[in-house]
């Protein structure tokens, strides 16, 4: 087959020097290498040695390393990204579940801290009124919003009726009557306006007007104590809503005994003072136990401020009674009635009546300064 240079195998030619003859050749040499492998295996069968690598994968590990390169290679070396990527997600996910359990034992903690301070008030009651609350707020909102809308409403119908009108005023009627009855309804429409923002205006500068008034009351009747401002705030409906505000504008909703009745008292002193001014008329004020919410250092002085008021005021109250321990009866406190500089008077039943009969009682005043 060498000698003459033809494959036995396929039939075609091979001369010598072609890459068909080395082919060739080089498979004769294979296959006496593996003649001589197997004559020596037989004649030294005891010393056969086991070739350890008879196989050569260098072409197929090359394609493979051509496969695996360009994006198979790039997902690979992504995968160290992504796990450290996904645990250091996991971490961030815990510390946020463990601030998350801390705010739930603080808001736990806080929950039995006022059920604690507030004997009468029950889980089920605070659950009910946080609800009640979210259901206002949400209330409020979806309000506030449908204003928004109903202002814009309202503004493209005032818009529309300023064309419509202003249309009307070019017409020509011919009849006369005509023209004079549209003459006399735009007077009638400009003189409506002008009550209307005249309203308007007299609303707002008196508001103004009786919460300065208001506020200088409130400073008095709380001398020497915080006092908050006094504001009136307008309400959809058109009435007013009395409110007590701190200097940095946050509402104080649930302000003390004694601020909330000297907050009330300071807008009627101020209602009697505007009320005086504009129709020089002057009535009393009376009051009905105003100092049953205050504590016993501001009610000391309470009534010594209230003199200093350029305003006739009537006071009734307890607060100058003392029970008498050898008679069980009730007697005038004397050491606090001297601390005062108005004038006190003593309103009590007098001796003789029925108790069973209202119509047997009568009072008497006796003035005691």
């Amino acid at each position: 087959m060498i000698d003459e240079e033809v494959c036995k195998v396929c039939g075609r030619e091979a001369q010598k020097g072609t890459s068909a003859y080395e082919f060739m050749e080089n498979k004769l040499k294979e296959y006496l290498r593996h003649i001589e492998i197997e004559a020596k295996s037989k004649d030294f069968p005891n010393t056969e040695k086991k070739v350890l690598f008879p196989n050569t994968y260098i072409d197929e590990l090359f394609t493979k390393q051509i496969q695996m390169s360009g994006t198979v290679e790039k997902d690979i070396s992504s995968i160290s990204t992504d796990i450290s990527d996904h645990l250091a997600f996991i971490s961030d996910r815990k510390r946020d579940l463990d601030k998350v359990n801390k705010d739930i034992q603080e808001a736990e903690d806080e929950k039995n801290r006022l059920l604690i301070q507030s004997p009468g008030i029950t889980e089920d009651l605070l659950d009910k009124n946080f609800k009640d609350l979210k259901g206002f707020l949400e209330t409020k909102s979806r309000a506030e919003k449908r204003v928004v809308e109903l202002k814009l409403k309202l503004e493209g119908l005032e818009k529309e009726k300023e064309e419509i009108q202003a249309e009307f005023n070019t017409l020509e009627p011919a009849n006369t009557m005509t023209k004079v009855y549209q003459r006399v309804h735009t007077a009638l429409n400009r003189i409506m306006k002008a009550f209307e923002n005249a309203k308007e205006t007299n609303v707002t500068t008196f508001l103004t007007m009786l919460e300065e008034q208001a506020n200088g009351y409130m400073k008095l009747l709380n001398e020497n104590d915080f006092y908050g401002i006094v504001h009136l705030r307008r309400t959809a409906n058109g009435s007013a809503r009395i409110e007590l505000i701190s200097d940095d504008g946050y509402t104080i909703s649930n302000p003390g005994g004694a601020q909330r009745t000297t907050m009330y008292m300071s807008v009627l002193f101020a209602i009697s003072k505007i009320t005086t001014l504009k129709r020089e008329q002057d009535y009393p004020l009376i009051f009905d136990a105003p100092t049953s919410s205050f504590e016993d250092y501001k009610e000391d002085v309470f009534y010594n401020v209230i003199d200093k008021i350029d305003k006739q005021c009537i006071i009734v109250t307890k607060d100058l009674l003392i029970n008498d321990e050898a008679t069980g009866q009730r007697k005038l406190n004397y050491d606090k009635i001297q601390q005062l500089t108005c004038s006190v008077y003593r309103i009590s039943k007098a001796e003789g009546y029925n108790p069973l009969d209202l119509s047997t009682i009568q009072t008497k005043t006796d003035k005691i300064r």
